[in-house]
């Protein structure tokens, strides 16, 4: 018996299919993974603070930002460079009774108190008793209005002062005294004292050096009264300095005021004074301050 040629197309049929299968599968797969892995980026940048983000809000910037921050600020900030640096005290105040000079210093690399900013000379007490030495700190903060006239006793007298500044007490640095509240009445021959101990208790400067302690120093600054051994270089120094102020005219003014109504005006300083360095204080920690002194008028 004849059987019928098998048909060999039929043959390959099943194979083909199963190809198809395969390649459709991996099709379908590798789109899930696809989209498997896009859901998970987007959820990653989401969710990541230290991706950029866009906000559209306007920050004012903060001190902490400009501490810490390594990158530039492109903001205006709301606070000085020198507030950042010096959140409280930026310098320290040192009076010399012995050759009459008041130093002023702020930290420099070392990390310590020793940078000079501003001598300036004065007139300390005529008995260096009544305002011993010792360490205290100003009691009062940067200028307001009662610190640009304050009227005062010396040697009995009504007087009053430009820019008071009280160290403890009724001890204060100020200007050297006029006789009225008025800038035309300087005491001209307290004046010419100027680096001798003439004064009743206070520390007298011009009013440039007076005013600059005024507006720079803060409540809590440490000032420092010391007699020292006498010393070449710093009588030398307060020599220069006496001899570089100028004298009073027949106006009544004094010379350092900057006052524009001024006729006589000649500044001692007219360099900028040295800029802090922003090193932390570190020896404050080791003085011993000094029992405050009573106010007494």
């Amino acid at each position: 018996m004849n059987h019928p040629p098998k048909n060999k197309t039929n043959h390959w049929i099943i194979p083909i299919i199963a190809v198809v299968c395969i390649l459709l599968i991996l099709a379908i797969n590798a789109v899930t993974l696809h989209a498997i892995r896009n859901k998970r980026q987007t959820v990653s940048v989401a969710s990541d603070s230290s991706l950029p983000v866009a906000d559209t809000a306007v920050r004012p910037v903060t001190p902490a930002d400009l501490v810490s921050s390594t990158e530039p600020v492109e903001s205006e900030p709301v606070v000085s460079e020198a507030d950042l640096i010096y959140p409280t005290i930026p310098y320290y105040i040192e009076v010399d009774k012995t050759h009459q000079i008041v130093t002023v210093y702020t930290t420099s690399a070392s990390g310590r108190y020793d940078k000079v900013v501003r001598q300036m000379l004065c007139s300390t007490a005529q008995d260096p008793n009544k305002f011993p030495d010792g360490y205290w700190k100003l009691k009062e903060d940067r200028c307001t209005a009662k610190n640009i006239w304050r009227k005062m006793k010396s040697h009995g007298k009504d007087l009053y002062a430009q820019y008071a500044t009280q160290i403890t007490g009724d001890f204060l640095f100020h200007s050297v005294p006029y006789t009225a509240k008025k800038k035309t009445s300087l005491d001209t021959k307290r004046y010419s004292k100027l680096g001798t101990a003439d004064s009743g208790g206070c520390i007298r400067l011009t009013v440039e050096n007076a005013k600059w302690i005024c507006e720079n120093c803060v409540a809590g600054t440490t000032v420092r009264l010391i007699t020292k051994k006498e010393d070449p270089a710093l009588r030398e120094l307060a020599n220069t300095l006496k001899t570089s102020l100028v004298k009073p005219d027949g106006t009544g003014w004094d010379p350092t005021d900057p006052d524009a109504k001024n006729p006589n005006y000649h500044p001692q300083f007219t360099e900028p004074d040295p800029q802090p360095e922003g090193y932390p204080e570190a020896h404050f920690d080791e003085i011993k301050y000094s029992r405050e002194i009573p106010y007494v008028s």
